[in-house]
């Protein structure tokens, strides 16, 4: 008999398991048996599709095949085809993902394990809009794709004399950059099925074969973190950032960046974790700084027993910003001024409430506090993007001050980060803000940049298969520039990762909608959910958002039918202690 944490296990994987992957399992025990019961020694091989390297104890592990699926289309017809195949490879027990050919980055091909490319010819040999800039990137790429395995399926249209051009250019061109070509290019017409169908089934059944012989690859060396202690105890990482672009559109009346940072090491993070940073003062803030204190860039002064010149302190090292009242306080003792309580800028400080005589330096650095990090919700999940990367979703802040407008002090300085600038960063634990069993149903909520960890969490939970469905509340102020990740989030939708996608645009109609609003229009539907064991998480604005959201779910709950012994108020605090109600608000 098998013990209950076996039998467990046991019934998890047939639950996870495909009918294919049945009769495979019961043949393997059958011989197992077979041979046990004979006394003889048997050779049973292991046939599913991974690869397998040795682990740093010397013992075997097994970690599945990453394939990427790319798909170029025009109407439609590549992106069904590329979401098929996804599923196909997944129900395999492959780790495979879909993107976009308009959206694919350089700096992820010579990176790929297996790459197969669905893409389709748009009029006279031309290819569609969107594939152009991945064929800009195979054409001007120099890296070796020697490691890479890959595989081509064209559409086309007979009628024209250039018949699935775009494909046989893609299929050349990673041939030419060294990329090992796994199966001859797939060319469909327009009934694409006919020749679809069938490549697909070879593709998997040679990717199966392939898998086979990855059982005598030389062991992977192990990964060492990028790391540094640093001497507050954190484990601070250095990173170059990779990518920076805005994910609103043109016309946007607000910037939103997602940024990417690749450290040279594994990064130590769970999705739910938060990327701190370390800014520093901009220049010509710190410029101005100094000409009001008449000081030189180059005076020495003492700070927290270290010797600075006063520009690197300004610039790096202490606080300027939103000086909390018991500094500005200190600061009028200082110069012996009474100075009303809130919040100001150093040097607006400095402009309003001037010393009547040469202020010390020495003696105003002693009162200033040091520039504190900065956290943002990490957006990528190690085991979708890698362990080495870090994704972040940052909110430009602007600020009318006395002496002009004024960046955001942290996104400010993350917006101005160019491609290749190298960025100190570390891990902020949020142990409280973790992803459930894979079996377990999540409702997300997560206005704005509030959507960032659920990106993480969607990403990851595409890795981690499960039965455990998905559904996200997303809210901005317009859908034609601000609905951030919709590429990926439909992807999602369309590959069953993500099962319901409820978006609410504030700015687009005359009555403002927000995330609230989308949940009760489904409210029936979200009590199913609660009914069912699902987890609910909310990220973003603590105030209103997150407010307005216990409101609603309070309404929504008053309406259950279930477990009616307490009011809603009350199930909604229970659900908060039992860990069913979890939040990340700021």
């Amino acid at each position: 008999m098998l013990s209950d944490e076996k039998r467990n296990r046991f019934l998890q994987l047939l639950k996870e398991s495909t009918k294919d992957e049945w009769v495979w399992m019961s043949g393997y025990l059958s011989a197992l048996t077979q041979a046990s019961i004979g006394g003889s020694s048997v050779d049973v091989s292991l046939t599913p599709p991974v690869s397998i390297d040795s682990g740093t104890d010397g013992n075997l592990k097994t970690q599945p095949i990453q394939c990427s699926v790319v798909y170029g289309t025009e109407t439609g017809n590549s992106k069904k085809l590329g979401t098929e195949l996804v599923k196909k490879l997944k129900e395999l027990g492959v780790s495979a993902k879909l993107k976009s050919t308009d959206t694919y980055k350089a700096k992820d091909l010579k990176e790929e394990e297996y790459l197969f490319v669905v893409v389709s010819t748009h009029g006279d040999g031309e290819p569609p809009q969107a594939a152009k800039p991945f064929l800009q990137i195979l054409s001007e790429s120099k890296d070796s794709l020697s490691k890479v395995k890959f595989a081509v399926l064209g559409l086309g249209d007979t009628s024209y004399p250039l018949f699935c051009q775009t494909g046989e250019d893609v299929d050349s061109m990673l041939a030419k950059l060294g990329a090992e070509r796994i199966q001859p290019l797939g060319k469909c017409d327009v009934d694409f099925e006919a020749v679809s169908k069938p490549w697909m089934s070879e593709l998997i059944s040679k990717l199966n074969a392939h898998s086979k012989t990855a059982t005598t690859q030389s062991a992977k060396p192990t990964q060492t973190p990028a790391a540094k202690p640093a001497s507050g105890g954190k484990v601070v990482y250095e990173g170059s950032v990779v990518t920076n672009i805005v994910l609103n559109d043109i016309g946007a009346s607000k910037s939103t960046r997602h940024i990417e940072i690749k450290a040279s090491g594994t990064v130590d993070y769970l999705p739910g974790d938060s990327a701190g940073f370390l800014a520093y003062n901009r220049d010509e803030e710190v410029n101005r700084i100094l000409s009001l204190l008449k000081t030189d860039r180059e005076s020495r002064v003492t700070y927290k027993g270290e010797t600075w010149m006063a520009y690197d302190l300004f610039r790096k090292k202490v606080s300027v910003r939103f000086l909390p009242d018991r500094v500005i306080q200190k600061y009028a003792s200082l110069v012996g001024k009474e100075i009303p309580s809130g919040k100001l800028d150093l040097d607006v400080l400095l402009t309003l409430h001037p010393s009547e005589k040469q202020l010390e330096l020495q003696t105003l650095v002693d009162v200033l506090e040091p520039i504190v990090p900065r956290y943002y919700s990490i957006a990528s999940s190690p085991s979708a993007h890698g362990e080495e990367e870090v994704h972040i979703t940052v909110a430009e802040v602007e600020i009318e001050t006395f002496t002009g407008l004024k960046t955001g002090f942290c996104s400010g300085f993350l917006a101005e980060l160019k491609e290749g600038d190298v960025v100190p960063f570390f891990i902020q634990r949020n142990n409280s803000f973790r992803l459930p069993s894979p079996d377990t149903d999540i409702i997300m909520i997560g206005p704005g940049t509030g959507v960032a960890p659920f990106r993480s969490f969607l990403f990851e939970r595409e890795q981690n298969s499960g039965n455990g469905r998905n559904w996200l509340f997303f809210g901005e102020r317009n859908f034609v520039s601000d609905f951030y990740y919709q590429t990926e989030l439909l992807e999602l939708m369309d590959t069953g990762v993500l099962h319901r996608l409820n978006a609410a645009f504030s700015r687009d109609t005359k009555q403002k909608v927000y995330v609230q609003d989308r949940m009760g229009e489904n409210a029936t539907e979200l009590l199913k959910w609660i009914e069912n064991g699902a987890v609910i998480y909310l990220c973003g604005s603590k105030d209103p958002m997150s407010k307005d959201v216990d409101r609603k779910l309070i309404e929504i709950l008053s309406e259950r039918t279930f477990d009616t012994g307490k009011d809603a108020s009350d199930y909604l605090k229970e659900l908060e202690e039992a860990g069913r109600y979890i939040k990340d608000v700021y």
